[in-house]
């Protein structure tokens, strides 16, 4: 059997025979629009395609749910695999080459037996699967199926967006003796569909492989009918031109968000989160950090940035933060010896006057001549009390973005594996792999660097942040390095400022290093070249974030559930906050083609309440002085972990005002904790790899009962316990006490009848397809709150270990599970931790 390719082409040409009769020219034309009577044996496979599966006929019922200015470009009947399941059941890799009856319209019963039939579609935002009947065991099909995972109000569990979409490979069609010899030469029938290139797409095309930049892998197998019947139809080669015309724009204005023209009703309002889009959400950091010798300059103030004939020379972003010492227009003269302008900018301050400094490198004409840097880190010196400066060269320090997309690409290939032998083969040696992808060497590195500039911030001196363009791995290290000293920034609110101000509102390129747009390729153009922008660097920042958590789980209010929804919706085009480069291209597109803008931080518009709240950590611990105000913290937390839109008390933090700020004006004291910070491990032993972010799509990894959010679960439940305990002590009434104490204590509750049936005996119940008795337990172990308790440890034997991304579950479990995130979550809003009563520690 033959690699990913080989394996995907059996049992998908049933239908292949036949097309070399003799009398293909002779096809019937004639279609008939009215079904036969059941058992009708007139219609035969040479004369009427009402001889198909009743599931066939009904293909046209799967139409996807669209979305205002949604447009169905293409739809074809598919069949779904799982990432690693072979495509040929069968195991004998043939099932192209099937063609010795003439009869065989349809594809056998029993070559798509792990796959789930549907319609493929693709639309202008999506590529959507409808499957036409869920595959769900015999036993628990009476039991209810309720769906316990994130759900988005935009996309279903079988649908990705086009921007998603990295690499699309298309396996062909071909006989049984070609796939023979390839299969003993070991040949890969797998062929990569390059952008721009649609007319090359030649020959049938039996499966598509479609792999996605968040590291989801769908393996899609089409029916290949007979002549007569479809007229040589290739439904393959009818989703593969759709995908390669809209899943790789050239402009901006072709993606979805300009077609998708639904008003926006803001609820930011409700939330903490710092836009950092007016001068006055600058001048609040400066009063927060304490910073008197730095000033806001907006660009729409400065006559020479609005002059048409000189405002082309900068690149600098709408606000930005300079030496007070320096004018307006010196600083600008001096930028343009600085790559993309981006001379010293104010990022942060710590302490009394340690501040925080992204500088770019000069130009390459002016490099051989340092005195204009000399004179620009000399103004940044002067900010500092104690006219101290270390400068931290980052680019030769860390990996450019060329190589973490190398890496990226190395990762990604080993955690999307096409078939189970590959996967297999790479299990053997995975950590030998995985040390060959530099991922975690990158991490590492990162992480290092991050130290080292939160350590220099500490010991009061200003340090100075240099790299190529300045907007890049500058961006990784100043946020980490922020994350580590300031535990603002590690609250939902304050990461959200955070990523607002260091990746969105100082312009990381987002657009071109996600790859939202592809450029045009001039002839006989390397294919390299046009990567040669892209780069995860976004992605290389969440997982350094994500060790952090690992290393530090109470002190951050956010989840690793969190972190891999906020690298999902980089790919949603319907939000605006990571489909630009700089903010004067989005006020283009609001211009020019009156683009909604929706950021992406309004998570109400994506998810529900009760998703939400796998936002919230149960694990963090909430100090009594953070953000000076323990009630604005609270609304801040109700808003995101509950969704209560109408908490109020933070939305002057973020709405503009028509005064401008005077920072001068205010106390000149920082008000950031000096005692929080945080000394991480950065060595590469010391890191783990991000399972939920990049194993979630491979089902044969999912741990049933097992993983980190069992222990989470487990957390959140003891969590809820002593929330319903505080209740009991302060309102006198124990009627509603957790069932751990009756548990515990042997008593039975009050309201409970005694005369009780048994439970069942040696019930069966069937996981994963393989049939189980579950234990007969007393009553003292009876399920609680979706929980089975076994030996007094707790488990939730059906629960995926990429939970909240997992498989649903059948049952009452999903009511009982969010019963205990939402009373879990009361403890995060009250205004005192429980941890500070010391009646119940």
């Amino acid at each position: 059997m033959a690699t990913g390719g080989g394996g995907g082409g059996g049992g998908l040409g049933g239908a292949a025979g036949s097309a070399g009769s003799a009398d293909h020219h002779k096809r019937n034309t004639f279609t008939s629009y009215v079904a036969p009577l059941p058992g009708d044996l007139r219609a035969t496979a040479d004369t009427n395609e009402w001889c198909l599966p009743s599931d066939l006929r009904d293909v046209h019922l799967g139409k996807p749910r669209l979305l205002q200015g949604e447009q169905i470009v293409s739809s074809a009947p598919a069949y779904m695999y799982s990432p690693i399941d072979p495509m040929d059941s069968s195991g004998s890799g043939s099932g192209s080459g099937s063609g010795s009856s003439s009869s065989s319209s349809t594809l056998p019963a029993d070559s798509h037996k792990e796959a789930i039939f549907g319609l493929l579609s693709v639309t202008n935002f999506k590529l959507a699967f409808v499957p036409l009947h869920s595959k769900r065991n015999p036993v628990a099909a009476a039991a209810p199926l309720v769906d316990l995972y994130q759900e988005n109000a935009y996309l279903g569990r079988n649908e990705i967006t086009l921007n998603n979409i990295d690499h699309i490979y298309t396996i062909a069609e071909l006989g049984r003796a070609v796939i023979a010899l390839q299969a003993a030469r070991g040949i890969s029938r797998r062929k990569k569909l390059e952008p721009f290139k649609q007319p090359n797409i030649s020959g049938r095309i039996a499966a598509l492989h479609i792999v996605c930049k968040n590291f989801r892998l769908l393996k899609f197998a089409f029916l290949q009918q007979d002549s007569k019947l479809s007229g040589s139809s290739d439904h393959g080669k009818l989703i593969a031109s759709a995908l390669v015309r809209f899943a790789y724009p050239m402009r901006h204005d072709l993606s979805f968000a300009y077609a998708h023209r639904e008003p926006y009703y803001s609820t930011l309002g409700a939330s903490g989160t710092s836009m950092y889009a007016t001068k006055n959400d600058w001048a609040r950091e400066l009063i927060r950090c304490g910073a008197t010798e730095w000033q806001v300059v907006s660009s729409a103030s400065v006559p020479l940035l609005q002059n048409p004939l000189q405002a082309g020379k900068y690149t600098v972003p709408p606000h930005f933060v300079i030496p007070k010492s320096c004018s307006v227009d010196r600083f600008l003269d001096l930028s343009r010896a600085f790559c993309d302008s981006r001379a010293a900018f104010w990022v942060y301050s710590y302490g009394s006057s340690a501040a925080l400094v992204r500088l770019a490198e000069l130009q390459p004409a002016a490099q051989q001549d340092t005195k204009l840097e000399n004179v620009m880190l000399e103004l940044v010196r002067k900010c500092d009390a104690g006219r101290q400066l270390k400068l931290l060269q980052l680019t030769d320090r860390l990996p450019s973005i060329q190589d973490v997309l190398k890496a990226y690409q190395k990762l990604r290939r080993l955690c999307t594996p096409e078939t189970p032998q590959k996967f297999m083969a790479q299990d053997d040696k995975y950590l030998a792999l995985l040390e060959k992808t530099n991922w975690l060497f990158y991490v590492s590195l990162c992480l290092r660097f991050a130290s080292e500039a939160a350590a220099t911030l500490r010991s009061g001196v200003t340090c100075v942040l240099q790299e190529s363009n300045g907007r890049d791995l500058c961006c990784v290290v100043s946020s980490l390095a922020q994350l580590l000293l300031d535990p603002h920034f590690r609250t939902i609110d304050g990461f959200q400022s955070l990523v607002q101000k260091e990746w969105v509102a100082l312009e990381h390129p987002f657009q071109r290093r996600l790859g939202h747009v592809y450029s045009a390729q001039p002839a006989g153009g390397n294919a390299e070249l046009m990567e040669s922008e892209q780069s995860p660097v976004f992605l290389l920042f969440l997982d350094c974030v994500w060790q952090l958590l690992q290393q530090f789980p109470d002190e951050f209010e956010f989840t690793q559930t969190y972190l891999t929804t906020l690298w999902d919706s980089c790919f949603m085009p319907i939000f605006d906050t990571f489909q630009f480069d700089t903010q004067a291209q989005r006020l283009k597109a609001v211009r020019d083609s009156q683009l909604v803008l929706r950021p992406v931080w309004d998570w109400g518009e994506q998810f529900s309440d009760k998703d939400k709240m796998f936002f919230s950590n149960p694990l963090y611990q909430r100090q009594k002085g953070d953000l000076g105000a323990q009630a604005a913290a609270a609304a801040h937390r109700r808003s995101l972990a509950v969704g209560n839109r109408a908490a109020q008390g933070s939305a002057a933090g973020s709405t503009p005002s028509r005064n401008t700020i005077n920072p001068q004006l205010f106390a000149t004291a920082s008000s950031v904790p000096q005692d929080r910070f945080l000394q991480p491990a950065h060595r590469i032993f010391d890191l783990q790899v991000w399972d939920q972010c990049y194993y979630r799509w491979l089902p044969i990894l999912d741990i049933r009962g097992g993983g980190q959010p069992q222990v989470d679960l487990f957390h959140r439940l003891l969590l809820s316990n002593i929330a319903k305990v505080q209740r009991c002590l302060e309102f006198q009434n124990f009627d509603d006490l957790p069932d751990a104490y009756y548990e515990a204590t042997g008593e039975s509750r009050p309201n409970q009848p005694k005369d009780e049936k048994p439970d069942k005996e040696d019930e069966a119940e069937f996981v994963d397809g393989v049939e189980r008795r579950r234990k007969t337990t007393t009553k003292a172990a009876t399920p609680t709150n979706g929980l089975t308790s076994v030996s007094g440890n707790l488990q939730l034997s059906t629960l995926s270990s990429f939970f909240p991304f997992g498989n649903p579950i059948a049952g009452d479990a999903p009511h009982q599970l969010y019963d205990i995130l939402s009373s879990s979550s009361e403890l995060l809003m009250e205004t005192s931790s429980f941890l500070d009563k010391s009646s119940i520690v």
